[in-house]
C-alpha cells in the first residue's frame, strides 16, 4: 500500500485547512471557544518515540471548558496538536488523510469541550 505522503509545511497547510471547516461547522457560541484553541504540528509525540507500538494522533493540552470557573485564573492558553508521520501512516491519498486529521482534529476539540473518551465514542468521535 502506497501511503500518503506530505512535507510538514503541505500537512500544516492542509491541517489548518480543515480545522476551518471544522470550526465553520460549529455553532457560533461554539465557535468562539474553539477559536482560541492554539492549532500545532509536529511529526510524532516524543512519549511515543519511547514506547514503540505507541501511535497518537493528536493530542489535546489544557483546561477543558466544564472545568473553568469565572473565578479561575488565567489559564495557558489551549492547544491541540496533530502528530503528522503518524495521520500520514493511515491514509494513501489526500481525502483519506483529510477525514483523518478531521476525526482526529473533532476528537481532541471534543476534549477541549470537557468530553471523556466514553462520550467522545457514543458521540462517534472516537
Amino acid at each position: 500500500m502506497e501511503l500518503m505522503r506530505l512535507s510538514p509545511e503541505q500537512f500544516e497547510t492542509l491541517a489548518f485547512e480543515e480545522a476551518q471547516r471544522v470550526l465553520a461547522e460549529l455553532p457560533p457560541d461554539l465557535r468562539a471557544e474553539a477559536e482560541t484553541v492554539l492549532l500545532a504540528v509536529e511529526d510524532r509525540r516524543l512519549a511515543d518515540q519511547r514506547q514503540p507500538g505507541l501511535m497518537t494522533l493528536g493530542l489535546y493540552e489544557g483546561v477543558p471548558l466544564v472545568e473553568r470557573h469565572a473565578d479561575s485564573v488565567l489559564f495557558t492558553p489551549d492547544r491541540v496538536t496533530l502528530y503528522r508521520l503518524p495521520l500520514q501512516s493511515l491514509a494513501r491519498n489526500e481525502a483519506e488523510l483529510r477525514r483523518q486529521v478531521r476525526k482526529t482534529l473533532i476528537h481532541e476539540l471534543g476534549h477541549f469541550f470537557g468530553f471523556d473518551e466514553d462520550e467522545l465514542r457514543r458521540r462517534g468521535w472516537g
